[in-house]
């Protein structure tokens, strides 16, 4: 295949230096830095020995044509903004459309004895990424993202980019290469290097050198910043499209409620896989001319989240977990959640506004209002989005003794986890096992219980001995049927969940004859208060069932949630 000749084909097409190397298959980041070098061993040579001479000879002539309207006695210096590079004068001496920033006549004159504006070169625009990839166009972005990195100010050093580029540039490549496929036959269409790859390894070298900020790539840098580039003429340079395949947008039009865009990156996809060069031929001039650059529209900044770990103690049986809202008044005036986030908002500055939509609370599941968590404590996690920065591990620290000094909530240790550790917790969520710790009251006799009915109600050692030695299988205890409680049917569908007691014992509270401590641990999601009281028939067996009289439970406590947390990174 023959390199040189497939460049300079492209350069006639009118294609910048950077493109003519995509379609080269050139996937050098070092080219795309500084194509213009790269590119000499390509280029005809002619091209080069001529271009010094045609860029003095055409900023010449701008100065002359100036001239020759002022009147002699007002000639002032002539200026010319930009100095023209080698790049930019190859793109002016190969394409045929470029101009000079002029009126019709070829000059502007502004009022009685006024001074010319200075003159500046108008550069081709690249016919295939539009000036997407050509660096004349690329300060306004540029300006852009120091914009919003200066409003943000992220503590980041390294960044990556990413390019939401026009959708005609998919047009005009599938044009170019068919055409380099008809000149060229050995030449092969999936070389194409991908405009956002030349991009990043153009701008995003050129970008760095200006935010001060170590190009990486995404899966390393935390911080991403995307550029939406548009392009005016999008949308018109498509409908060429409906030509070359009409069907695909007859189609899509029938279903307009389905497909509300007409244009996608998708459909057009779809239109370019089927498109041959003939089509394009009878259809139109899919390479019309480029009346502007694209430019870029919005700039978005954004620090992937950051996430920490770590084991809360409860120690209020009038807390819940997360914000309790009932008919939009707040029923409790705090939350685990909330007494958690506190210490995190304050070193974020963060808002009670960016406590909602930038602080996520991810438990091992919950635990009720009423109910303490003890011993270790419940694993969680706090998703941070969008940070400034990460947290040291000396404010960590201060954030445990902050949260600690609620007296409500006791958290130990906070660390820093990845976002592929959450998976641990969700699934946690479902195959964990806790240990409970219950205060228990014996309602009625048992059912072997010898005493007249109206003798006091005790747990008796045969009570005891039943609970203490029940076993079903050497692995479970007891195995158990529950229907959705009722307290949590309006959020929960009504379903019936089988679940096992994996170990219970109970000892006797003394003074309290008719009270018992039961401790149990269960699989996840165990309704602990109904498998003790049975809610009239709903849970089966219960634990009344075991010693054949009704129990209540008087309070509860979780004493551990056996999974490893935070995650054993060795």
């Amino acid at each position: 295949m023959d390199d040189k000749a497939i460049f300079n084909y492209c350069r006639n097409l009118g294609c910048c230096v950077a493109c003519c190397l995509r379609y080269l298959g050139i996937k050098n980041s070092n080219a795309y830095a500084n194509p213009t070098s790269f590119a000499t061993k390509f280029q005809a040579e002619e091209t080069l020995n001529k271009a010094p001479e045609d860029a003095e000879k055409c900023t010449s002539t701008v100065i002359e044509d100036i001239s020759d309207v002022l009147n002699e006695s007002q000639s002032q210096e002539i200026k010319t903004e930009d100095k023209i590079n080698i790049e930019n004068t190859q793109e002016n001496n190969i394409n045929s459309t470029n101009t000079i920033n002029e009126s019709s006549n070829g000059v502007e004159v502004f009022g009685n004895g006024s001074s010319p504006p200075s003159k500046k070169l108008k550069l081709s625009t690249c016919i295939s990424c539009l000036g997407v990839l050509q660096e004349f166009t690329w300060q306004e972005s540029i300006d852009m993202v120091k914009e919003v990195l200066d409003k943000k100010g992220y503590a980041c050093n390294t960044f990556a980019c990413a390019l939401s580029a026009p959708i005609a540039t998919m047009l005009r490549e599938r044009v170019i290469t068919l055409q380099l496929t008809n000149e060229f036959p050995e030449y092969d269409q999936n070389s194409l290097t991908p405009l956002k790859e030349a991009w990043k390894w153009s701008f995003g070298t050129h970008l760095s050198r200006h935010i001060h900020k170590t190009l990486d790539s995404g899966a390393i840098s935390p911080l991403l910043v995307t550029l939406n580039i548009d392009y005016d003429d999008d949308i018109q340079e498509l409908e060429i499209l409906k030509k070359v395949s009409p069907q695909l947008f007859e189609e899509r039009s029938r279903q307009r409620r389905r497909f509300a865009t007409e244009f996608t990156r998708r459909s057009v996809e779809q239109a370019l896989e089927t498109a041959t060069l003939s089509s394009f031929r009878a259809a139109g001039d899919a390479l019309c001319h480029v009346s502007s650059h694209a430019h870029c529209v919005s700039v978005i900044c954004t620090h992937a989240p950051i996430y920490l770990c770590g084991r809360y103690i409860k120690l209020s049986r009038n807390l819940p977990q997360s914000p309790w809202v009932l008919d939009g008044k707040r029923v409790l005036p705090s939350s685990v959640q909330e007494i958690i986030f506190g210490p995190i908002a304050k070193f974020y500055n963060f808002s009670d506004v960016d406590c909602e939509g930038r602080l996520k609370f991810i438990a091992a599941g919950r635990e009720d209002v009423d109910v303490r968590c003890l011993g270790d404590g419940r694993p969680f996690a706090i998703e941070i989005t969008d940070p400034k920065r990460e947290l040291t591990s000396e404010e960590l620290n201060e954030a445990c003794d902050i949260i600690c000094t609620s007296g409500e909530v006791v958290v130990k240790k906070l660390v820093p986890i990845n976002r592929e550790d959450l998976a641990l917790l969700k699934k946690g969520e479902e195959t964990k096992s806790k240990t409970y710790e219950a205060l228990c009251i014996k309602l009625t006799h048992s059912k072997h219980d010898d005493c007249p009915a109206d003798s006091p109600i005790t747990m008796s050692p045969t009570d005891l001995r039943l609970i203490n030695g029940y076993k079903e299988t050497n692995d479970v205890t007891m195995m158990i049927s529950q229907k959705t409680p009722l307290r949590v049917l309006h959020r929960r569908p009504l379903l019936v969940r089988k679940r096992e007691i994996l170990e219970m014992s109970a000892v006797a509270v003394p003074e309290h004859p008719q009270l018992f401590r039961l401790s149990v641990r269960t699989s996840a999601g165990t309704y602990v208060k109904e498998w003790v009281h049975g809610e009239l028939g709903r849970s089966t067996p219960s634990l009344g069932d075991v010693i054949g009289a009704r129990v209540d439970l008087l309070a509860l406590d979780v004493t551990a949630v056996h999974l490893q947390w935070p995650p054993d990174k060795q």
